[in-house]
């Protein structure tokens, strides 16, 4: 008997939705890092909205036993927003699909293959966005854009508050040195910390992170056991965990203090997976699933990442 609806959604429910969603986050070493501390987060509303201190008050100072007090009010704090954003995936089982998949063995291995569909898909959707350079009026705000010492983001303009701007940030840079220079890796990490804040991933491509894993040739190396349970290989620099990810675009190298980020989600839409459907009358006895998420990227705190943006591996 031909595959049907009912069927479908019995077996998927059973062996695929509850997974695919945790699936798509553990493909990329950054959403990955975020999930495993409680990164991924939910709200609801008509926007997301948090507060940052952009300033310090500078109200605390040495007084006499007997001076009067004095008090007054310095504007420290504002608020940043971001639009929700919103991403949907799909996978369709046609009307051939139906008839020539009849048996359970067959059944399951052509439900396994559309779950893979939608997971690879809405993966390679939040990577590639993830790195985009240019941020699209339908996009989530990518890493070029919060890691950066010049533009506006949450609604926020560095001009406006200086200590919005990502802590490093250099394009002229070809060789990726480790100490000695304005521009070494260990100037841009001073760079980005304040007090306890400080990055602790680097997240550059293959080719730039097999520049960093050869200057620890020969070294014992502790990996990020962490990373290391997602399948992720790493070498750490000044206690600081490396990671290279195929996505990440060519010359650029990124300092992140991850406990500064969320990838913030609506409760009602956290990668929800909806069940099989008829597609009638677009395409006769075909089903469809869809995969539904909104939501957006949340950085508290820029000053305490930065970035590489011009590094050249062969020159480094």
């Amino acid at each position: 008997m031909a595959l049907s609806i009912d069927e479908a959604n019995t077996m998927s429910s059973k062996y695929y939705d509850p997974t695919l969603t945790q699936q798509v986050y553990e493909e990329s070493p950054f959403f990955y890092r975020l999930k495993q501390k409680n990164r991924v987060t939910w709200s609801g509303g008509t926007q997301i909205q948090w507060g940052i201190r952009y300033a310090e008050a500078g109200l605390a100072r040495m007084v006499g036993p007997r001076e009067q007090a004095t008090y007054e009010e310095v504007e420290t704090r504002t608020g940043a927003v971001l639009d929700w954003r919103y991403a949907r995936g799909h996978a369709m089982i046609s009307w051939d699909e139906r008839v020539k998949n009849d048996g359970k063995a067959q059944v399951i291995n052509l439900l396994a293959d559309k779950a893979t569909e939608m997971r690879e898909d809405m993966y390679e959707l939040f990577a590639d966005k993830l790195y985009s350079t240019s941020e699209g009026a339908n996009d989530f705000v990518p890493l070029d854009t919060i890691v950066d010492t010049t533009t506006t983001y949450a609604g926020i303009a560095t001009t406006d508050a200086a200590a919005w701007a990502a802590g490093f940030e250099n394009s002229a840079e070809t060789v990726l040195h480790q100490y000695g220079t304005a521009s070494a890796l260990a100037t841009a990490i001073n760079s980005c910390t304040f007090g306890k804040n400080k990055p602790d991933l680097i997240l550059t491509t293959r080719n730039l992170w097999s520049k960093l894993a050869s200057w620890f040739e020969g070294q014992k190396q502790y990996g990020d056991s962490m990373m290391a349970k997602g399948g992720f290989t790493t070498v750490s620099f000044e206690g600081i965990t490396a990671v290279a990810d195929a996505k990440c675009n060519t010359s650029r190298l990124y300092l992140l203090d991850t406990n500064q980020f969320e990838w913030r989600t609506h409760s009602d839409f956290d990668m929800v997976i909806k069940p099989w459907v008829s597609y009638e009358p677009d395409y006769p006895e075909a089903m469809i699933k869809r995969i539904v998420w909104a939501g957006n990227l949340m950085c508290r705190m820029r000053k305490t990442s930065g970035k590489f943006t011009g590094l050249d591996y062969a020159a480094s």
